[in-house]
């Protein structure tokens, strides 16, 4: 069995600190402003050639790139750096769980020595796990008060999937992104469902881009028949390229 990996490239806005601080005191709405710009650019050209990106801490952006070719990473990387106050560094990474390969594109960066798996292909697993009844609860409270609730959520589903080396991101009203590992994703889609009454979504592609799309028409189904399941996979991979 061909042994599978998902890749993520790595973004650094190198001395990101001092350039916010040479903005004197009324800097906030700067810095906001400027994390949007860029994390806005990333978004778009990552989608462009297939790929998602996810911002992490701002002053770096994680690119989920998966089936991109160098040619298309280094796109990426050169449109970020054309709207960057600062300099931008990337490094490319692959491995079994996308936190093993953001942490290797981490110590690519600071120039230490990373033994990466063998991979035969690279894959791209993406969970979108959704809240139950976020429009009621806000009608119920408050808007603040369903944003709490989902930041418990995010926390809650933080904690389940990182023991697999996934990663959950925020996506926004009810929504939260969570990059798989290639290998037990059902197992934690499965173990992310019982957290308070989620939904999940889950797709399986070549491209991140890719397996969003599915992993939202996965979504889509399980609202569509509602009871009837909370996990739902659907793959465009032949059923022996990866495993569950």
């Amino acid at each position: 069995m061909s042994r599978a990996c998902v890749k993520v490239t790595l973004l650094e806005l190198a001395n990101y600190r001092r350039w916010t601080e040479l903005l004197g005191s009324d800097r906030e709405w700067r810095i906001q402003e400027g994390q949007s710009e860029l994390y806005r650019r990333a978004q778009e050209v990552a989608a462009s050639r297939g790929g998602l990106a996810i911002p992490l801490r701002y002053d770096f952006l994680l690119v989920l790139s998966s089936g991109l070719s160098n040619g298309d990473i280094d796109y990426i990387v050169d449109s970020v750096r054309a709207v960057s106050p600062v300099e931008v560094r990337g490094s490319t990474a692959a491995a079994e769980s996308p936190a093993a390969a953001v942490s290797a594109a981490f110590a690519s960066l600071r120039g230490s020595a990373v033994n990466e798996p063998e991979c035969d292909e690279e894959l791209s697993v993406l969970g979108h796990v959704d809240l139950d009844d976020v429009t009621g609860l806000t009608e119920r409270t408050d808007p603040l008060e369903a944003f709490h609730r989902v930041q418990e959520l995010l926390g809650e589903v933080s904690r389940e999937a990182k023991p697999y080396g996934g990663i959950a991101q925020y996506l926004g009203g009810d929504n939260i992104l969570v990059v798989m590992p290639v290998a037990n994703y059902e197992e934690l889609a499965t173990r992310l469902s019982k957290v308070d009454r989620v939904k999940v979504g889950v797709g399986v592609s070549r491209t991140p881009r890719k397996a969003a799309e599915l992993a939202t028409r996965s979504l889509d189904w399980i609202r569509s028949n509602r009871g009837r399941a909370y996990v739902k996979v659907l793959s465009d991979l032949p059923e022996s390229a990866v495993a569950k």
